[in-house]
């Protein structure tokens, strides 16, 4: 739920380092992004975690971070190149935390092996491949917004797969989330 902070995050990057303020409409609607999402996905049960809640928020500054820097930096090689290398990298620098902090991996089936090839192919390269394309293409800020869908993908899968229900405050979180995310779009688009 935090990471619906990052077009607000970007919008900030973007005002202190690049001194150009974002429009009234966009900052409203990525707020009512954060609000959406927080409506959409709070419950009375809901427990904070301190520690949680770092994580979460550093992961949001990084992600936007990354996200302003890929548009701002904008390296002169092709998008799959970028791709391969970043996950590379990413690779390498996990690769020896998880080989300390974690057990060994136990022999994967087949199934298994294939979902992680599934899961890597797609999930990862491909996924990375349309995100950069579209930092490329778009505003930071319009893209960062295409975060908070991935929530909301969720949630409307649950619904419509697994039959769960959303109560009615939790369908107009839903719909302010969507209207954000739209409107973000929009005003991205526009001339300014």
């Amino acid at each position: 739920m935090l990471g619906a902070i990052q077009p607000i995050l970007i919008m900030g990057l973007i005002w202190m380092v690049e001194s150009k303020s974002p429009t009234r409409i966009t900052l409203l609607s990525a707020i009512a992004g954060v609000v959406g999402m927080a409506i959409l996905l709070l419950s009375p049960q809901t427990v904070f975690e301190p520690i949680g809640i770092g994580a979460a928020l550093l992961g949001a500054i990084c992600m936007a971070t990354g996200t302003w820097l890929a548009r701002r930096w904008q390296l002169g090689m092709s998008v799959l190149a970028l791709t391969g290398w970043q996950l590379l990298l990413g690779g390498l620098l996990l690769a020896p935390v998880a080989w300390l902090a974690d057990d060994p991996l136990p022999a994967l089936s087949m199934s298994q092996s294939l979902g992680y090839v599934y899961l890597s192919v797609v999930g990862a390269m491909l996924g990375y491949v349309l995100w950069f394309k579209g930092i490329a293409r778009l505003s930071s800020v319009a893209v960062s917004s295409l975060g908070l869908l991935s929530p909301l993908t969720a949630v409307i899968v649950g619904w419509v797969v697994l039959s769960q229900a959303i109560t009615g405050v939790a369908f107009v979180g839903l719909i302010m989330v969507l209207v954000s995310v739209l409107v973000v779009q929009w005003a991205a688009s526009r001339p300014v």
